[in-house]
């Protein structure tokens, strides 16, 4: 952790000198603990190319008719549009239809489009998902590329994002954000993926001008919330017409995923593969706080790949290799959206079908003894057998989703793995204390995420608790473990919501 965090590695951005630096340190560490190559051609390294956008401020606009009235508003105060890699010079003008959190959801009887025509049209949609949802389930309908997905396969040729809550950051910091750019992983071809090429242009309102826009088609939004948050869809064709145009610079990024791997011991489950997961990237060198401006990244994501160390370690210290291999992935782009994992699980290095399962490390939260985790995933799946076996061997709880609102389900890269239908788990530290504990974990968890999660102040002069991270790598790996030995792969539950979506992905 003390090297991944270290200035010297300048924040690990995907790209940058600093992450090279953290990739080769990483080899060394597969070397010296004796783990095979299983990158391309005998290496350890699975290259991947990113294509970076990022939006020409004066190349955006967004305007509004109403009545026969325009109006123009302001890039960066009043609206942001969002680099577009498959689009990068687009303008397009149509109607607005509004279409609440823009989820479809015949499962959960849920539908927010009704009987509205959205082809041709610039959907309008809020964030989020029905609050009457699972929490995972939740988690699914909120990811935008879900809600794109949607609005592409009925026809929409833009999309307008709203927030519900108003924003989790305040819009200054978002259209900061936004400014940096995104990133999308290109194909053997160079084609930029996940960029819904069909919605032309996507941007998004600041609360205030989101209220002016439902109340020129004479609706309240503050009620318009309520109904839905109460579960009751309200689609609507709104009264005005939007022009919005993008203009997007698009540059190449080489980066890598550095895969490795413990070989099986059985002759027949040695084909099989359980993956062990952690991302190498954090945000690199940006706006300074407090005159500091690397964002070291130790608790995210260094403590990760610091425990996949040790899981890896854990596994050769055995004195028989596991029945079934084990996969070791240290990957690149998490924080830009799971891109690394992305593409380990659309072109892994070893057949998609023989993996069994993935654990995915990612800032589990040991600021305090370990008590009780919350196992992002195991609900879904037979990997909840061997969680509830080695929470019980080490003597540890096990709690449910503490807070469905900030959707953890999809944020981390086990989740590109259930896109593929391999069941996945990813294990956070729960709240509970000790008599002797004067502190409410729930709210010193929470605070860390809203002083100290993607600042510079995630460094390594945090007070870290390091036997609850010992307590990670045990967890971690008697659930590697026991998966590995365990005759039977593991199976999606019947009639899950995940198994139904993606169990049968190619």
């Amino acid at each position: 952790m003390s090297f991944l965090a270290d200035d010297l590695v300048e924040g690990r951005q995907p790209g940058s000198r600093g992450f090279a630096i953290a990739s080769r340190y990483i080899e060394t560490r597969f070397i010296a603990l004796g783990l095979q190559p299983a990158g391309l051609n005998g290496t350890y390294v699975q290259p991947v190319t990113f294509k970076k956008g990022v939006t020409i401020p004066s190349g955006c606009s967004l305007s509004l008719q109403t009545d026969g009235a325009t109006e123009t508003l302001i890039n960066g105060q009043d609206f942001l549009v969002f680099p577009t890699q498959s689009n990068p010079s687009s303008e397009v003008t149509a109607p607005l239809a509004f279409v609440g959190f823009g989820v479809y959801a015949p499962e959960l009887k849920y539908d927010d489009y009704g009987s509205l025509d959205v082809k041709g049209k610039i959907v309008v949609l809020f964030d989020g998902s029905p609050t009457s949802f699972p929490s995972n389930e939740r988690a699914f309908f909120s990811s935008t590329a879900t809600k794109y997905a949607e609005a592409v396969k009925r026809g929409a040729v833009g999309a307008l994002l709203l927030s519900a809550n108003g924003q989790r950051t305040s819009f200054e910091a978002t259209a900061r954000r936004v400014g940096q750019g995104n990133f999308k992983w290109a194909d053997t071809q160079g084609q930029a993926q996940g960029t819904f090429e069909q919605l032309k242009v996507i941007g998004a309102l600041n609360s205030e001008r989101s209220q002016q826009l439902f109340a020129k088609s004479g609706i309240d939004a503050t009620a318009l919330i309520a109904q839905l948050k109460a579960g009751k869809p309200q689609p609507t064709a709104l009264k005005t017409t939007a022009t919005m145009k993008v203009t997007t610079t698009v540059t190449d990024i080489k980066t890598s995923n550095l895969v490795s791997i413990i070989p099986g011991s059985d002759p027949v489950l040695k084909n099989e593969y359980v993956i062990f997961t952690a991302h190498l990237d954090h945000f690199g060198i940006g706006t300074p706080v407090n005159g500091d401006s690397i964002y070291n990244g130790a608790h995210d994501d260094a403590s990760g790949v610091a425990i996949l160390m040790e899981i890896a370690q854990t596994f050769r210290n055995l004195p028989k290799a596991p029945k079934r291999s084990i996969i070791i992935a240290v990957v690149t782009g998490e924080e830009y959206g799971l891109l690394g994992s992305d593409y380990f699980a659309n072109h892994p290095t070893v057949p998609r079908k023989q993996i069994v399962a993935d654990l995915s490390i990612d800032m589990p939260f040991f600021f305090h003894p370990v008590l009780d985790v919350v196992p992002y995933g195991a609900q879904h799946s037979s990997l909840s057998q061997p969680v509830e076996t080695a929470a019980k061997y080490m003597g540890l709880k096990i709690g449910p989703d503490p807070f469905p609102e900030q959707v953890i389900f999809i944020r981390s890269d086990h989740y590109s793995f259930i896109r593929k239908g391999i069941p996945a788990l990813f294990i956070k530290s729960g709240f509970m204390t000790v008599a002797s504990d004067t502190v409410d974990r729930s709210k010193s968890d929470v605070g860390w995420r809203s002083t100290t999660y993607h600042t510079p102040k995630d460094d390594m002069s945090q007070a870290f608790d390091f036997d609850a991270a010992a307590t990670h790598v045990k967890y971690n790996f008697l659930i590697g473990l026991l998966v590995s030995e365990n005759a039977a792969r593991p199976t999606w539950n019947k009639g899950d919501f995940f198994g139904g979506r993606f169990g049968n992905s190619e």
